[in-house]
């Protein structure tokens, strides 16, 4: 008895971990190439419904209600005024009460109950049998890639800034229609995301994805990565949809310049595999200037140098980095080699080749920097060779 409960639970343990925390195989981004983005809003019908309606009306933005049975059942008109605006309307079961869809006959009833071609559990919530029943119901299991986290008692300042940050192509956001705070949100968000050039449209017209078994590791690793950034102070230079330059404040960590000021340089992988060479290029000029006007404007303590430590480090010679003169340690070009095959298979799929070159160094000393593109001006093309190069560190002064 013992080791069937053990098993069951087990077995719940794991729909739950693949299913609801990676996502495998539901419906939860988009292409990653457009700027379209889907905002999606749980829990309604609500006291907030129509206002959330009147300002998505004033920003000419459509959206995807997921309905709760229940409550759509009280409230048939706010239904009908969802519908009659244009928006999405999606199935999110008959009940909120996630704790009860542990018993199969009631999930069942929860999922037949509603019309839909979407569905979307109660807090993403997996039992092994939630998959079957959709597949038997004809619905797809659809969830999100990123989460505006509107149920947290933050400012609506903090939450929108958080959203617009890790904000992407093709993204699928979670939102919910009820709180105060979510309307709050999205009156500092919404504009900010038109104006950056992102498309909210429904869920239909972003044509989701569903998530293979690398897709939903990108997904399960969101909450790693959101760490990272916090805690190493990562920022993102430019909120654009195809900005994928960030950086992170410093000490140098190697000789002769150890312990000095410096900016390393991070890529947004998710971003940069969905560019062509030209484009990813041009969006690096244009790093590189929003960058330099960062640092003008004193959003970013002035280093005595910026550095990329990668395979990927070489490429950015033809914006004036050059290569680092000084031996390092064998130990950090080998963390670098294994995380460049880390990051290399998990978004874009590409199998370990110890052939491929090496991690390396290049650097820029800041006053170059401002040199070769002065925020005041379009992005500075590289001068021509051996004209305006930084010159090999010497160390401190």
């Amino acid at each position: 008895m013992e080791l069937a409960l053990g098993l069951v639970l087990l077995l719940y343990g794991l729909s739950d971990i693949l299913f609801r925390f990676l996502g495998l195989g539901a419906y939860a981004r988009g292409n990653r190439r457009e700027p379209k983005v889907a905002l999606t809003f749980d829990d309604g019908p609500s006291e907030t419904t129509e206002a959330l309606l009147a300002l998505l009306k004033a920003h000419g933005v459509k959206a995807t209600f997921f309905l709760t049975g229940e409550r759509a059942k009280k409230r048939p008109d706010l239904v009908e005024k969802i519908r009659e605006a244009g928006h999405q309307i999606e199935d999110h079961g008959q009940i909120h009460q996630a704790w009860k869809l542990f018993l199969p006959w009631v999930e069942w009833r929860h999922m037949a109950e509603n019309p839909g071609r979407y569905y979307r559990p109660p807090h993403g919530l997996h039992t092994p049998f939630t998959r079957p029943f959709a597949r038997i119901l004809g619905k797809r299991v659809a969830l999100w890639d990123l989460e505006s986290k509107d149920w947290l008692d933050l400012p609506p300042e903090a939450l929108a800034e958080r959203l617009l940050y890790y904000l992407r192509p093709g993204s699928v956001v979670l939102l919910h229609d009820g709180p105060e705070r979510t309307l709050e949100l999205l009156k500092l968000a919404l504009p900010r995301m038109l104006e950056l050039g992102y498309r909210p449209v429904t869920l239909d017209e972003l044509s989701p994805i569903p998530l293979g078994p690398r897709l939903a590791l990108i997904r399960g690793l969101q909450g790693f990565n959101e760490r990272y950034d916090r805690t190493h102070g990562l920022k993102r230079v430019g909120l654009g949809p195809f900005d994928f330059l960030k950086v992170e404040a410093k000490p140098f960590p190697w000789p002769p310049f150890k312990g000095e000021s410096a900016l390393e340089l991070h890529l947004d992988s998710e971003r940069v595999v969905e560019l062509t060479p030209f484009q990813a290029l041009r969006q690096i000029r244009e790093g590189m200037k929003e960058l330099a006007a960062m640092i003008e404007r004193g959003e970013i303590p002035r280093p005595k140098l910026l550095y990329g430590f990668s395979y990927q480090a070489e490429d950015l010679r033809v914006l004036g980095f050059q290569p680092w003169p000084y031996p390092l340690p064998s130990w950090a070009t080998r963390v670098a080699a294994l995380a460049t095959m880390w990051q290399l298979w998990l978004y874009r799929g590409d199998l370990p080749n110890w052939r491929r070159p090496a991690a390396s160094l290049r650097y820029m000393e800041t006053e170059e920097l401002l040199r070769r593109f002065p925020p005041s001006t379009p992005a500075s093309p590289p001068p021509a060779p051996g004209g305006g190069e930084t010159p090999p560190p010497s160390g401190p002064a």
